[in-house]
């Protein structure tokens, strides 16, 4: 056995070393350096041991004054308060009490062991997540009609909130007219405006025939109002009027003559005279039932006007239509010829909606939580595209603005902000926040006041 051993050393030191007769073993470095090493650690490891189990928690950072806690373990947030963890609510809490930026510390559940707990802090409701600097740039609203018909033919409408960037309508109406029905009425919708139709054959006037497009309230108050869309008021109907080219005429007939640049004009003999009419106006008149009854119920049929009597015949004083009708007739698009849904789109803080056909993204959220309340104007759904929002003024342009304002986030609720300090501890300024229609925000579903007089506990 001692003869194999002393070959195989020789082999091995003749292999490792090229030196057959070396005096010693070439690996006992390397098992000596093995065992020290081992060793070493060893002790390392037990002294470490020996200070967590005599000194538990380490850093002790998490007690330095206006310091955010969380719990490692467990993820729960805390503020220090006379030696007491306070939990916190959300990060609008945390930030309402320790400033824009506080910092975050984070520490083990052995850290904190032993420290007493109290009650929570915060707003309750408010949100966790707040939208960055430049949340609102690009943004756009998108609010549409969506509607269906059950098994018994009951059409149920409904309105959805979209908010976000870009957001272009499938097909804008552009100078296009749309006949909307609510429960109160019809309204024929031109250019962002809606003017409400008194009489059922108004429509007719446009070109519409059947229902309008079933819309709610809320969808359609979004639409600046322009004034009602009535027949025009004709003092003494039927009265003989004066002679006009050798032939009689009556109160409340329709002429026609081409100006000196032969465009085609139309006119309605009044009491005192004869009203221009615009081709809308011209419309109205012709298709009112009391001027057909005038006309023996036959076809309405303009009287040509020589130059000589135009330029005879004193001009009327009474007014026609209100200001702001559409002086060119528009045509009213079928309702049922939407591929989706009819929508209005508003970019923020830039006047003017645009109204078109579109097929709305998917939103099926109805917003609700806790201190979270609806009206009966608040959409039945809402989607804000995440990191989208920012602070928003209700208010219209060229009207002055209040001083209330508003945090949208990307929760799809709006958030009152009590005031400036408030704003700037979110980390938000006040100075660049944008001005929406106070229908448009209505849509909303409303937060609790973020305010530090409201902090509980």
């Amino acid at each position: 056995m001692q003869a194999q051993s002393y070959v195989l050393g020789r082999l091995t030191s003749a292999l490792i070393a090229a030196e057959p007769e070396a005096p010693e073993n070439p690996n006992r470095r390397t098992v000596n350096g093995t065992l020290i090493g081992i060793l070493i650690g060893a002790l390392l490891v037990a002294a470490f041991a020996i200070y967590g189990y005599l000194v538990p928690g380490g850093s002790d950072a998490w007690r330095r004054p206006g310091v955010l806690v969380v719990e490692r373990e467990t993820g729960t947030r805390y503020v220090l308060v006379d030696g007491v963890l306070r939990p916190v609510l959300n990060f609008t809490s945390a930030r309402l009490l320790l400033g824009a930026n506080p910092q975050v510390v984070m520490a083990s559940v052995a850290s904190l062991k032993g420290v007493p707990h109290g009650q929570p802090l915060g707003v309750v409701g408010a949100p966790d997540a707040l939208p960055p600097a430049d949340g609102l740039a690009g943004t756009a609203w998108v609010v549409c009609a969506v509607s269906a018909k059950d098994n018994l033919g009951t059409v149920a409408t409904a309105t959805t909130v979209s908010f976000g960037p870009g957001q272009a309508l499938t097909a804008p109406l552009e100078d296009k007219a749309l006949v909307a029905a609510t429960s109160q009425g019809r309204y024929l919708i031109w250019r962002g405006t809606r003017f409400k139709l008194t009489l059922p054959w108004l429509a007719g006037v446009f070109g519409h025939e059947g229902d309008g497009a079933p819309v709610e309230a809320a969808w359609l108050d979004v639409l600046t109002a322009g004034p009602d869309l009535t027949p025009i008021a004709v003092t003494g109907r039927g009265e003989a009027g004066p002679a006009v080219d050798g032939q009689p005429t009556t109160v409340g007939q329709l002429f026609t003559a081409r100006s000196a640049d032969s465009t085609r004009r139309h006119y309605l003999l009044q009491r005192d005279g004869l009203s221009l009419l615009t081709d809308t106006a011209y419309a109205i008149a012709s298709a009112d039932p009391q001027t057909v009854e005038l006309y023996g119920g036959t076809r309405v049929v303009p009287v040509e006007l020589s130059a000589a009597a135009l330029a005879q015949l004193p001009r009327s004083s009474r007014p026609v239509l209100p200001d702001g009708l559409p002086e060119a007739l528009p045509s009213a698009v079928a309702p049922s010829s939407a591929e989706g849904s009819w929508c209005l789109r508003k970019e923020t803080g830039v006047a003017g909606v645009q109204v078109g056909a579109h097929r709305p993204p998917d939103v099926k959220h109805l917003v609700a939580g806790t201190a979270v309340t609806r009206t009966a104007r608040t959409a039945a759904a809402v989607q804000v595209l995440p990191g989208t929002g920012g602070l928003v003024r209700p208010g219209r342009a060229g009207q002055t603005v209040g001083a209330t304002v508003y945090l949208v986030t990307d929760a799809g609720v709006k958030f009152q902000v009590a005031d400036a300090q408030v704003a700037e501890a979110l980390g938000l300024q006040p100075s660049l926040s944008a001005v929406e229609l106070p229908e448009l925000l209505d849509l909303l579903p409303t937060g609790p006041v973020l305010n530090t007089t409201t902090l509980t506990g």
